[in-house]
């Protein structure tokens, strides 16, 4: 299976903002057909189907931020990256987002 296509049976998708230079880079490491077989969030407010609200309550701390199987993964990822976060459990485990203590509830 190809890469876009493994990310979408985990349900991946990616936060980003259309301004964001990093979700531009990370669209063209995947290549257009790839990324269009992806889920995309838009989420700057005055971007095209914007969708703050889910950005908002996911609790996207940056762009990009990938989420795969209803973990955040925030940052700008190489196709090897996102390859091993899907592989190998312990690597994702020690790079998922996990919100600040004391941050608004």
């Amino acid at each position: 299976l190809t890469l876009a296509s493994r990310l979408r049976e985990r349900g991946a998708r990616m936060y980003g903002a259309y301004w964001c230079s990093h979700c531009f880079d990370q669209k063209e490491a995947l290549g257009k057909e790839a990324f269009a077989e992806l889920d995309y969030v838009e989420c700057a407010r005055d971007g095209f189907g914007s969708q703050t609200s889910l950005c908002r309550s996911r609790g996207v701390p940056g762009f990009p931020t990938w989420e795969i199987s209803g973990k955040l993964f925030p940052g700008e990822k190489s196709v090897d990256e996102l390859a091993r976060l899907l592989d190998d459990e312990e690597y994702a485990r020690q790079r998922e987002y996990t919100p600040k203590a004391g941050g608004a509830e």
